[in-house]
C-alpha cells in the first residue's frame, strides 16, 4: 500500500532541510572564524618574534655604538674624553629595517641613546638609612615643578615611596625601599602613564620622569647632555637664565662648526654660560663633563605589532656591560625627527 505525501510532510521536510542547512552555515562560520583568529594569532607571535629579534639586534648595536665612541675619544688623545649631544651615538639614529626585499612584513627599529647621568639621580634622594635628605627632596621639586611633572605633592610622593618610614597618607600602598626600576613609580598613587613617559601636546614634546630620572650614575650631572629641567635642579642659585646660558654655550659651534662643548668643570669653562662664580660655588661639586651609564630605548615594529625594549649599559674603560633589560618602557620616535632621516636616506 502506497502512503501518500501530505502538504504537511513535505513542509516539514523542508523545515528540517533548512534547519540542518542552518546549522552546517554557523558550523562552517564558526571554522571559518576560528581558521581566522588562529592565523591572525600566529602571524602576531611570528610578528613579535621578528620584533623581539630586532630588539636584541638593537642592544647590540648600542653596545657597540658606545664602545666606538670611547674607542674613538681615546684615539684623539690628549684631549680629554667628553660625552656631549653632539656625538653620533646621541643623534637621533634612522630606524634599522629588517626582512627588507623579503616576503612578509618588514620590521622597523628605532633606536635612541641617552646619558643617565645626564638625568637626576635619584638615588640620593634617601641615605643609606633609608631616611629622605631634605636637599634632594628639593632639588627633585624644583625640577619637576620647571619640567611641569605632577603637582606640589609629587616629590613628596615619590620620597615616600622611597623612604623607609610608614607614618603618612603618602606612605600607603607604596614600596618604602629603594626602587629597582623606574617603571615601579607607575604603582606610586598620582602617578600616571602622561606623568611618567611624557606628552605631545601639539608639537611640542613635554617631559616625563622616564626623561630626567635615573637609577643608574655617580651621582653628578653631566652638564653636556643634561636637559633643562635637571640643569635647574642643580641649585637653587640657578635660575632660568643660567640654565639658557649652559644650552646656549654647548651648543654654540666654532669656525669649523664643531660644538663648542664644556671640557671640565672648571669656572673659566662654565663661565662662558655667562654663570657668576657665586653660582658656580654651590653647583660645581654636582657636575661633570664624562658619563658612563647609558640607557637605549628601542621600538620595534612589524606590520601592526609594536614591541618596546628598554637597557642600561655601562661603559667601563673601553668595554660595556648590561646592567638592566626592561620590556616595555615606551618610547615613542619624533615623526619630524623621522622625516628627516628619511629625507636624508633618499639624498
Amino acid at each position: 500500500m502506497r502512503l501518500r505525501r501530505t502538504r504537511r510532510d513535505s513542509g516539514i521536510v523542508l523545515l528540517l532541510t533548512m534547519l540542518i542547512l542552518l546549522v552546517l552555515s554557523v558550523v562552517m562560520l564558526q571554522l571559518s572564524f576560528s581558521a581566522e583568529v588562529s592565523h591572525r594569532a600566529a602571524s602576531n607571535l611570528s610578528r613579535d618574534t621578528h620584533n623581539r629579534n630586532a630588539l636584541v639586534s638593537g642592544l647590540r648595536i648600542a653596545r657597540l655604538m658606545i664602545k666606538a665612541d670611547i674607542e674613538g675619544d681615546l684615539a684623539e688623545a690628549p684631549t680629554p674624553p667628553l660625552d656631549h649631544l653632539g656625538e653620533s651615538m646621541m643623534q637621533d639614529i634612522a630606524p634599522f629595517k629588517f626582512n627588507d626585499g623579503t616576503e612578509g612584513d618588514v620590521t622597523e627599529l628605532y633606536l635612541k641613546i641617552e646619558d643617565e647621568e645626564g638625568k637626576f639621580y635619584l638615588p640620593a634622594l634617601v641615605d643609606v638609612n633609608g631616611v629622605v635628605v631634605p636637599d634632594q627632596r628639593d632639588r627633585l621639586a624644583r625640577m619637576l615643578e620647571y619640567a611641569a611633572i605632577g603637582d606640589a605633592d609629587t616629590a613628596d610622593r615619590i620620597a615616600a615611596a622611597m623612604d623607609k618610614e610608614d607614618k603618612n597618607a603618602l606612605d600607603k600602598e607604596v614600596p618604602n625601599r629603594k626602587l629597582y626600576t623606574l617603571k615601579e613609580l607607575l604603582g606610586v598613587p598620582g602617578i600616571n602613564s602622561d606623568m611618567f613617559y611624557g606628552k605631545t601636546v601639539g608639537t611640542e614634546k613635554l617631559f616625563g620622569l622616564a626623561d630626567i630620572l635615573s637609577l643608574y650614575g655617580t651621582g653628578k650631572v653631566n652638564i653636556n647632555t643634561a636637559p633643562k629641567p635637571v640643569l635647574m635642579s642643580l641649585s637653587t642659585s640657578m635660575g632660568a637664565s643660567d640654565v639658557d646660558g649652559i644650552i646656549a654655550a654647548r651648543e654654540s659651534t666654532d669656525s669649523d662648526n664643531n660644538p663648542k662643548v664644556f671640557q671640565n668643570t672648571s669656572f673659566e669653562e662654565l663661565g662662558r654660560s655667562g654663570m657668576t662664580e657665586e653660582t658656580y660655588t654651590t653647583i660645581a661639586a654636582r657636575i661633570s663633563v664624562r658619563s658612563s651609564w647609558f640607557r637605549a630605548r628601542m621600538l620595534a615594529r612589524t606590520g601592526s605589532v609594536q614591541k618596546w625594549a628598554s637597557a642600561v649599559i655601562q661603559r667601563i674603560n673601553a668595554s660595556t656591560k648590561l646592567a638592566l633589560w626592561e620590556d616595555d618602557l615606551r618610547f615613542a620616535p619624533d615623526p619630524e625627527d623621522l622625516k628627516k632621516q628619511a629625507d636624508a636616506q633618499t639624498k
